[in-house]
């Protein structure tokens, strides 16, 4: 019975050497994912804020797309550490699997996220201003999304119309004859932009018109290829780190499930083997007295 019983205790040290081990990767990974969720919710607001990303959906999905899957595994992201943090000390078969199976999500998702970087990259770098853009201007005044993503850019980049410098307000003839939207104004009031485009036709020697005059894709194509592609490229490298921390993790939780099944079965057995030796020490005091 001593002979087990140290045994077991020996194999306890042990189990709880290693079981310490998990647990420490588990906290470091915790904490990179944190920090990581937390610069892509920054980036991510960025991009859709400062550089009106989202609003490009007409140019082509990803400009859409790659803003949004960061935003949205920023949040996954932060939300499985802060889970992860709060089971740490608790060794639970049922908890930690649900990290196995949250981080397995949140790799095949960054997968697709860097690839939207790539793609959304190469559009910028290789792609010019489509023509599609006159049709989303066409909506203007039919689309209340489509007139407050144009007045916003508008208002933020000062700019009015789509392409070309200096000449780019004259997009909006086609769609307000002869109008140009009150946030191409230098001071936005009601009604300011009406007749600037007539003014401008009228008298072609007359430059101040009190708007902008370059068109807005022009300025944000040139913000696009000097501030976001670059961001495109360093975010696609983090990204794989990510999924490649996600993944070892995600191995490491089985194993560390794992390894608390084989304890709780190796628990068992010396349980059983001790309570046997008791059994069989008890039977034979009894014999003892009896033949005494």
């Amino acid at each position: 019975m001593p002979i087990v019983r140290g045994s077991s205790m020996m194999s306890l040290g042990t189990w709880k050497a290693r079981s310490t081990k998990y647990q420490r990767f588990l906290n470091l990974s915790n904490v990179f994912m944190l920090i990581v969720s937390t610069i892509l919710l920054f980036t991510s607001g960025i991009l859709i804020s400062f550089y009106h990303l989202t609003k490009l959906d007409f140019w082509s999905w990803y400009y859409y797309a790659c803003p949004m899957c960061m935003l949205a595994l920023g949040l996954y992201t932060f939300a499985v550490s802060v889970y992860g943090f709060l089971i740490s000390n608790q060794e639970s078969r049922g908890l930690i699997s649900l990290i196995a199976i949250f981080l397995s999500i949140a790799f095949f998702v960054q997968i697709f996220s860097v690839f939207t970087a790539f793609e959304l990259r190469n559009k910028i770098n290789v792609e010019r201003i489509p023509t599609s853009y006159l049709n989303n201007m066409r909506e203007y005044n039919n689309d209340e999304t489509i007139k407050s993503n144009w007045d916003s850019m508008q208002r933020e980049l000062r700019c009015c119309g789509g392409r070309h410098y200096e000449v780019g307000f004259n997009d909006w003839n086609q769609i307000m004859a002869g109008d140009v939207p009150d946030s191409c104004c230098h001071e936005e009031a009601e009604d300011c932009g009406k007749g600037k485009i007539t003014y401008s036709q009228e008298d072609s020697y007359r430059t101040d018109l009190s708007i902008w005059k370059d068109g807005c894709l022009e300025i944000l194509q040139l913000k696009l290829k000097d501030d976001v592609s670059p961001l495109l490229i360093i975010y696609s490298g983090v990204g794989v780190l990510l999924a490649i921390v996600e993944l070892i993790t995600v191995v490491l939780a089985c194993s560390y499930i794992a390894q608390i099944s084989r304890r709780r079965r190796r628990d068992e057995m010396f349980t059983r083997a001790a309570t046997a030796n008791d059994e069989e020490y008890l039977s034979s005091l009894t014999n003892k007295e009896t033949n005494f």
